[in-house]
């Protein structure tokens, strides 16, 4: 079996722009004399990667720590995607059991696309930019998307991985309240036993 590490290291990824960038502070240090190491970190929970909640665009949406943890780990496809994702992209790869798909390259959904994931099976979707949408479509494919309960995997690192099939595990911190939440995402590239 072969892991991925799919994610952004934290101090040094991608920050949305108008986003603080992360800071540590060393509380307490073995090298001062304490008998332990010790730090704080002050971030965006939108930093690197990590995952938007619905309540990140809707007012009453499901927070962070209300996700469900079986929409974040389980099959998955990777596909190459650069320039607008639009409905002639994603109409062929829905009704296939298809429930995760994240994209490889800098490939960003249409509000079109995100109207048919929407109203499909599919529980995650991933992109390497910092977001789904661009531009003028920034905000709308969010609320289309999140609207729908569907989680965003937003600043993954995908440059290693082949297109294909995989197993993820991308799980958000338990943040009670919170819209969003970094996390360590990654995908299993493994064969089941034969039985």
């Amino acid at each position: 079996m072969r892991i991925y590490d799919i994610s952004q290291e934290t101090f040094s990824g991608t920050l949305f722009k108008g986003d603080p960038a992360p800071q540590a502070q060393v509380l307490y240090s073995i090298k001062e004399g304490h008998p332990y190491n010790l730090s704080s970190v002050s971030m965006s929970l939108h930093t690197a990667t990590h995952i938007d909640a619905p309540l990140h665009y809707v007012e009453d949406g499901v927070s962070v720590d209300k996700i469900e943890l079986e929409d974040c780990i389980g099959p998955c496809m990777v596909l190459k995607a650069n320039g607008l994702i639009d409905e002639g992209y994603i109409a062929p790869l829905l009704g296939r059991g298809v429930k995760r798909l994240l994209f490889k390259g800098k490939g960003w959904m249409s509000p079109k696309a995100a109207g048919l994931v929407a109203e499909s099976e599919i529980v995650v979707i991933g992109t390497e930019n910092a977001s789904v949408g661009n531009g003028e479509y920034l905000n709308e494919v969010h609320r289309i998307l999140l609207g729908k309960g569907i989680v965003l995997l937003e600043n993954l690192v995908l440059s290693e991985v082949p297109e294909g099939n995989y197993y993820l595990v991308a799980l958000p911190l338990k943040l009670g309240g919170m819209e969003g939440s970094p996390c360590r995402a990654v995908l299993l590239d493994y064969m089941p036993p034969v039985v």
